[in-house]
């Protein structure tokens, strides 16, 4: 059973990168009261929470957030004095729960939560906030450890979903597909867009509102339903003059194929017959 919204716990914050410092506005908004926060370098006045050295945060706190990159999890787990019946998570996505091995031997409880987002620099309050609001977060952590998280989730406007017995390095590419594989795809794009003729500047300016709009549809629709262009229309003749334009550059060409496979895994509607035109030329 999920505790409500707001847990009456005291949250810290050890670790105040991009994720950390997003986490202690988005509680802060949400009527969190009692949150500590810390980092190696100091603590940041001009973050929410209360500013407390590492020792007195592990002290103190009956939930503690590791916001710390993936390869600094071990040894800050391992450094501080942790008790029976505290919570210590870590926020990685690829890394598993032995990762806080040394939490677990000193009595307290290991869990993870890993939302789902990116968080750049220089976020405002309102905007870090934002950034959790309709995302899913990753979750594992058992009994009472699992419930705050999903507690804490639901306060922040996120979905939850539980982590226990999956793959994490495969649940974490799947996010890097959509996240930075993204940008890969427009440093593709750029490179298609400097060969038609057009000024290299201009392409990241005209391509980004076709990303947004993709992320739209991918949000309000089934994938097939989302997609446009010359595959979901079964236009070969359009496929094989992008392909015989981006012959000039073979490996544009052979991005440009792999992913249009990938696209024709998906129920389109096409005939057996159309369905077999579309692989032939993506095969060739």
């Amino acid at each position: 059973m999920v505790l409500s919204a707001r847990p009456n716990v005291v949250v810290g914050i050890l670790g105040l990168g991009r994720l950390g410092s997003a986490l202690l506005f988005a509680l802060d908004a949400s009527g969190y009261t009692s949150i500590l926060q810390a980092s190696r370098g100091g603590s940041r006045v001009s973050l929410p929470g209360q500013p407390v050295d590492r020792a007195n945060l592990a002290g103190r706190a009956d939930l503690v957030f590791l916001t710390v990159p993936d390869q600094a999890i071990e040894e800050a787990a391992a450094e501080l004095e942790w008790r029976p019946g505290q919570v210590v998570v870590h926020t990685s996505g690829a890394r598993a729960l032995d990762a806080l091995a040394a939490v677990e031997q000193r009595g307290a409880t290991a869990a993870c939560f890993h939302p789902l987002q990116t968080f750049p620099t220089g976020l405002s309050a309102g905007q870090a906030s934002a950034r959790f609001r309709d995302i899913t977060c990753g979750i594992e952590g058992r009994g009472r450890a699992g419930e705050l998280l999903e507690a804490i989730a639901s306060s922040l406007g996120a979905q939850s979903v539980r982590l226990e017995g999956v793959d994490r390095a495969a649940y974490h590419a799947a996010a890097v597909f959509v996240s930075n594989d993204v940008i890969a795809l427009t440093v593709a794009a750029s490179r298609a867009w400097e060969q038609a003729g057009l000024p290299a500047a201009d392409a990241q300016r005209a391509l980004a509102p076709l990303i947004r709009a993709s992320a739209d549809g991918i949000s309000e629709r089934p994938l097939a339903q989302a997609l446009t262009g010359p595959l979901v229309r079964g236009d070969v003749d359009t496929i094989e003059r992008h392909l015989a334009a981006l012959a000039r550059d073979p490996s544009l060409a052979d991005l440009y194929r792999r992913l249009a496979l990938e696209l024709l895994t998906l129920d389109l509607g096409h005939s057996a017959e159309l369905r077999a035109a579309l692989q032939r030329v993506l095969d060739r």
